[in-house]
């Protein structure tokens, strides 16, 4: 038997979860080989309400996680030590996923090898540029 109660709360749990998939946090993979940018990296974008899935040093790594999620949004360090993060750029570019860069390089580097033009975000970082920047590539 149901109380009045029971249904109340059975309504609101439907409404609660209505909500939720509504409201579903965008999903950011970021890119960065030094471990201390990457925690703040992710510590700006948790704040923002994103949902970090993931942190990635090298190329591999990026690809092994783009393999196993879908994210909304990928935040990408141009150098990672020895290498650079233009194969996973260019693989995002196929793939129609947003991404932007976040590099102590300039522009003009960083993009040299891009057949598109995409946003750079100079390090050091200014966390408010950061999240309004990624907000704005994925309201697209």
């Amino acid at each position: 038997m149901f109380r009045l109660d029971d249904v109340v709360y059975a309504e609101g749990f439907r409404t609660v979860m209505a909500t939720l998939e509504v409201t579903k946090k965008q999903q950011v993979l970021i890119v960065e080989d030094d471990a201390f940018i990457a925690l703040d990296i992710e510590s700006v974008m948790d704040a923002a309400g994103f949902d970090v899935i993931g942190c990635a040093g090298r190329v591999d790594e990026a690809l092994d996680l783009l393999d196993r999620h879908a994210p909304d949004i990928v935040l990408l360090d141009f150098n990672l030590r020895d290498e650079t993060s233009i194969p996973i750029a260019k693989l995002l570019q196929k793939t129609g996923i947003p991404f932007l860069f976040i590099s102590g390089q300039t522009r003009e580097v960083v993009l040299a090898d891009m057949a598109d033009d995409y946003k750079v975000i100079p390090k050091p970082f200014r966390p408010k540029h950061l999240v309004n920047n990624v907000r704005s590539l994925t309201q697209h």
